[in-house]
């Protein structure tokens, strides 16, 4: 073979262009540079798969949690009525660029009302019915400062919650239908907790978490008085508990007048 070629002692060698090739070293300061890139790589895999990892407990810890077993539970007792279970036919989940969050429909023509902050900067939006019904969403009117939004999707003889305009009342028992916690259709019961009137903030004693944003505060006949946006934090050692907030429905139809429109048509 070629590569075994050796010449004799009194033959001439003529060296060949590949005689002068070698193969370069890396200087250390190049080898301490491929060592920092790997070393990078692995730890960006592997930061990755924290995210990951994570991401999946957190929802696992939702589901499971003692908030979310109890929340079922109760949802599940109550929904064994049968006029929940008609409201709940009218609650739906919104879903967003990166975002969940609860509306309801509020006329037969799909009228959704929530919460602002659910749906902004999160289009394209998705509306998810409880019988697994999807349609996508248009914003018809959006107001930050009352923290409310008003929807509209391309339906007919939907299911849909009245809107009852008068003031709840102090003490009024109430329902609060929403998707907290990564569940869908809870329902769970409490009670108005305001003693002053007007209000300008509905506090409820019901239990709420993330996820409940835009859900509908219902009367014992189903009819809206109040859309949920927060919980409010007692200060620290306080012996206060914390509760429910919501936008008095009165509120949200003064500021939307297209609601107002469709209040008239039902």
């Amino acid at each position: 073979m070629k590569d075994d070629y050796r010449p004799e002692e009194d033959e001439e060698y003529v060296p060949i262009p590949e005689d002068f090739l070698f193969d370069e070293e890396d200087t250390e300061e190049e080898i301490k540079k491929k060592h920092s890139k790997k070393i990078m790589i692995r730890f960006i895999g592997i930061g990755v798969a924290c995210l990951l990892l994570l991401q999946v407990a957190n929802i696992w810890f939702n589901l499971f949690s003692l908030d979310s077993r109890e929340l079922a539970r109760t949802s599940d007792e109550l929904s064994q009525e049968e006029h929940i279970v008609e409201f709940k036919e009218s609650v739906v989940t919104i879903q967003g660029n990166g975002g969940r969050g609860t509306g309801f429909n509020v006329h037969p023509d799909g009228y959704i009302l929530t919460n602002h902050h659910v749906i902004h900067n999160r289009q394209p939006l998705g509306v998810v019915f409880p019988n697994g019904e999807i349609f996508h969403a248009e914003t018809l009117e959006s107001n930050e400062d009352l923290d409310v939004a008003l929807l509209k999707i391309e339906g007919a003889d939907l299911p849909f919650l009245p809107i009852r305009v008068n003031d709840a009342k102090e003490q009024e028992k109430i329902y609060v239908i929403g998707n907290p916690l990564s569940q869908t259709q809870i329902v769970n019961e409490g009670e108005i907790l305001n003693d002053e009137t007007p209000y300008q903030v509905l506090k409820i004693s019901n239990d709420i978490f993330p996820g409940h944003s835009g859900s509908p505060v219902l009367s014992e006949k189903g009819e809206v008085v109040g859309v949920v946006y927060a919980r409010s934090i007692p200060p620290i050692r306080s012996q206060e508990e914390g509760h429910g907030l919501a936008i008095p429905i009165e509120r949200i139809v003064t500021e939307i007048p297209h609601l107002k429109e469709l209040i008239d048509d039902q």
